[in-house]
C-alpha cells in the first residue's frame, strides 16, 4: 500500500568538464545528456537538452565508508551511443571512488549486458541479461556491474546486505544503463536492507514511481530519474520513493529528479520528485526540478532527516516540504528536521513548507528561496512562523546568480562570482563534497556546487 508522493524529472547535458579532483583519483568527464527518446512504440514530447547537469560524481556523498577491496574490471565498458537519458561520460566504473564499491574483499562479482544471457554464469566473460537475475543471487557484499545499454525489464531486490558487507548495484558508466520500463509497476522497487544503486537513468511511460524504497540503511545515488507520467490520485506517485513507515537511515544523495507527474501539466498534490516517509534520512546535493507537485516532500512517518544543499525549482507545488502524519507514527509528531543550505525558487506555492503539526526543534538555515509563486515560507495557512513554532535564520531573498538560470533545465546552475550563496552556508547537514564531486572546503556555498 502507498501513500501520497512525487515527482518527475527531466535531464539532458551538453557539458565538458575538465579534470575533477575527487579523493585520490582524478576523473575527467565529457558527454552529452540527452532527453528521453521513445519507449517501446511511443514517441513522447520532444525535450529539451539539459546543458547545465552532467552526472554526478559520487564522491560527493562523504558516508565515511572505508575502501573493502573490490576494484572492478573495466574491459566491457564502451562509449554509449546516442541514448535515452544519457550521458556519455568517459568515467569507467573504476573511476568511481573506491569507499563507493563497497563490495567485501573476495565477494562474488556480477555483470550484466543487453548482449548476454540469464542462463549465463554472470562472469566478466558471461554477462547476464537482466539485474533482475543477478538480484536473485546477490548475497552481502556481492557488487553488480551493469554495463551500458536499455534494460527494460522492472526490477525488484529481496536480498539484504550488511553493514559490513553491503550490495551495490553499479551503472558501470554513469547514466548509460537505461531502465527503460513500460507498464504501471515501479522500474525499480528495493525491499531489503543495505543496498546501494549508484548510476542509473531511469524511466518508465506508465508507472506511479521510478524507483521505490522500502528498506533500510539504503543509498540512492547520482541517478536521473525522469519523465514517469504518475497518477494524481490519492495513491500518489514519485521519481523517488522513500516508503515503509517503519524504515529508517536511507539517504538519496546528488540525484537529479525531473519531469515526474508528466502525464499532468498543471500542479497534482499527489505525485513529486522525491518523497521521504520515515526516520534518519540524509537528502542531500539533488537536483529537483518541472515536477507535477513538490520538489522534495518528506510526509507520513518522516522525522529526524536532513535536506541540504539540494537545488528545486520550477516544480508545480511547494519546493521543499516538511511534515509528519501521526496517524503513521502513533501519534508521536516528526522533529528534528533539518533544512540547510537549499535553493528554492520559481516553484509555483511555497519555496519552503512546514506542514501544522510537526515538533518545534526543526531548524531552517541558511536556504536562499525566492520567487515562489504564494511566498517563500509558510504552513498550510501560509503562516510563518508556522503553527508549529519553528522560524527559519539567515535565509536569502535575493537572485542566487546562476551562471545561466533557465526554468526548464536547459541552464546551467553553478555559480557566478559574486552569488550570495559563495560561503553563504553553513555547515550544520552539508556533505563533505559537492555534485560534482568538489570538496566543500573552507566557506560552505548553497545549493548542490561548490565553485
Amino acid at each position: 500500500m502507498r501513500f501520497p508522493k512525487k515527482y518527475y524529472i527531466i535531464g539532458g547535458v551538453i557539458l565538458t568538464c575538465s579534470l575533477i579532483v575527487i579523493p585520490l583519483i582524478v576523473i575527467p568527464l565529457s558527454g552529452v545528456l540527452n532527453q528521453k527518446q521513445p519507449i517501446a512504440d511511443k514517441q513522447p514530447p520532444k525535450q529539451k537538452e539539459i546543458t547545465g547537469l552532467v552526472p554526478h560524481d559520487p564522491s560527493a556523498i562523504d558516508m565515511q565508508i572505508p575502501p573493502q577491496g573490490a576494484t572492478p574490471n573495466t574491459g566491457n565498458n564502451q562509449g554509449n551511443t546516442k541514448s535515452t537519458g544519457a550521458s556519455t561520460p568517459s568515467a569507467p566504473a573504476s573511476q568511481y571512488p573506491q569507499m563507493y564499491l563497497t563490495a567485501a574483499s573476495g565477494a562474488t562479482q556480477y555483470y550484466v549486458s543487453p548482449s548476454g544471457s540469464d542462463s549465463n554464469s554472470g562472469s566478466q566473460a558471461s554477462p547476464f541479461a537482466t539485474i533482475q537475475k543477478a538480484a536473485q543471487v546477490v548475497k552481502p557484499g556481492s557488487l553488480v556491474h551493469v554495463l551500458p545499454g536499455a534494460y527494460t525489464q522492472t526490477i525488484t531486490i529481496k536480498t539484504s546486505g550488511t553493514a559490513n558487507a553491503r550490495i551495490t548495484f553499479l551503472s558501470d558508466t554513469r547514466w548509460a544503463a537505461q531502465i527503460k520500463t513500460t507498464g504501471s509497476d515501479p522500474s525499480w522497487t528495493t525491499d531489503a536492507d543495505y543496498i546501494d544503486i549508484i548510476g542509473f537513468d531511469i524511466t518508465s511511460d506508465g508507472a506511479r514511481d521510478g524507483m521505490v524504497n522500502l528498506g533500510s540503511y539504503t543509498r540512492t545515488l547520482a541517478n536521473h530519474i525522469h519523465d514517469i507520467p504518475g497518477k494524481c490520485d490519492s495513491i500518489g506517485g514519485s521519481g523517488v520513493t522513500d516508503g515503509g513507515y517503519t524504515s529508517h537511515d536511507n539517504d538519496i544523495i546528488g540525484n537529479v529528479v525531473n519531469n515526474i507527474g508528466s502525464s499532468y501539466p498543471e500542479l497534482c498534490q499527489y505525485v513529486h520528485a522525491i518523497y521521504h516517509s520515515n526516520a534518519r534520512g540524509h537528502i542531500l546535493n539533488n537536483i529537483a526540478f518541472d515536477n507535477a507537485g513538490v520538489g522534495i516532500n518528506l510526509w507520513h512517518a518522516a522525522t529526524d532527516t536532513v535536506v541540504a544543499n539540494n537545488l528545486v525549482f520550477n516544480n508545480k507545488e511547494h519546493g521543499i516540504s516538511i511534515g509528519t502524519n501521526t496517524d503513521n507514527t502513533n501519534g508521536q509528531k516528526g522533529d528534528n528536521f533539518i533544512v540547510a543550505n537549499n535553493i528554492s525558487i520559481y516553484n509555483a506555492l511555497l519555496g519552503v513548507r512546514e506542514r501544522i503539526g510537526v515538533g518545534s526543534h526543526d531548524q531552517f538555515t541558511n536556504n536562499i528561496v525566492y520567487g515562489n509563486g504564494e511566498a517563500n515560507f509558510g504552513d498550510e495557512n501560509y503562516d510563518w512562523p508556522s503553527a508549529s513554532g519553528s522560524k527559519d535564520t539567515n535565509t536569502i531573498t535575493t537572485d542566487v546568480r546562476f551562471k545561466m538560470y533557465k526554468a526548464d533545465g536547459t541552464g546551467d546552475y553553478h555559480l557566478q562570482v559574486g552569488s550570495p550563496a559563495i560561503n553563504g552556508g553553513t555547515t550544520l547537514g552539508a556533505p563533505s563534497y559537492d555534485y560534482d564531486g568538489t570538496p566543500r572546503q573552507g566557506g560552505i556555498d548553497i545549493g548542490p556546487f561548490q565553485p
